[in-house]
């Protein structure tokens, strides 16, 4: 009996042993194992900024188009260009015949207004800061010119230079203006004017 209550004893002493033990936190080298889940492949990867241009603003194109220039539209009468301009226009049209006009002030350089009949038939442009209708201007050369306007030019001896042409536009639909492009001997733009046939081809203007 002495013996058996010994083993009890002995046995019981080492249960209650087991029950004093607390888990040992992980050590550092066992953190330091734990790797982060993999990503998914199959998870849609986030879309990619792509830095575009700001569509073009109709605004910045200029004032000049094909059916008029500004507040100014082809056809409109005298005293409807007078109006819808709002500051002064240098020049009288004293009948019917061809006149020019031009404005006052900051843009005394940059158009010249034709009016005939007392309407207003055409308007000419001899600055680099006005674009003309399709992206030519003053200082671009015929080649470019020719990108620009691919099958709608027709090319043509200048009056007054025989080293010169002019580059007619034609419009895309039928009963457009038409842009004239005036190329000296160099091969670089001059000037350019728009309008309605026959106004547009008159060479010397109101002269």
């Amino acid at each position: 009996m002495k013996q058996l209550a010994s083993v009890l004893a002995f046995g019981i002493a080492i249960a209650l042993a087991g029950c004093d033990r607390h888990p040992e936190p992980p050590s550092a080298d066992a953190e330091a194992a734990v790797v982060e889940p993999a990503a998914d492949a199959t998870a849609p990867a986030a879309p990619a900024t792509t830095a575009t241009a700001p569509a073009a603003d109709a605004a910045t194109q200029g004032p000049a188009r094909l059916d008029g220039y500004g507040p100014l539209t082809l056809g409109a009468s005298l005293d409807e260009v007078r109006t819808a301009w709002k500051g002064p226009l240098q020049g009288d049209v004293p009948d019917d015949y061809c006149h020019a006009l031009r404005p006052q002030g900051s843009q005394a350089d940059d158009v010249i207004l034709m009016i005939e009949g007392k309407r207003l038939v055409r308007y000419d442009v001899r600055n680099d800061r006005i674009v003309a209708p399709g992206g030519g201007k003053v200082g671009m050369s015929l080649g470019q010119l020719q990108t620009l306007y691919p099958d709608r030019g027709d090319l043509t001896p200048h009056k007054y230079d025989e080293k010169g042409h002019n580059l007619r536009v034609r419009p895309a639909a039928e009963g457009g203006a038409i842009v004239n492009f005036e190329i000296n001997g160099d091969g670089n733009v001059t000037a350019w004017r728009v309008g309605k046939t026959p106004q547009v081809d008159y060479v010397e203007g109101c002269s």
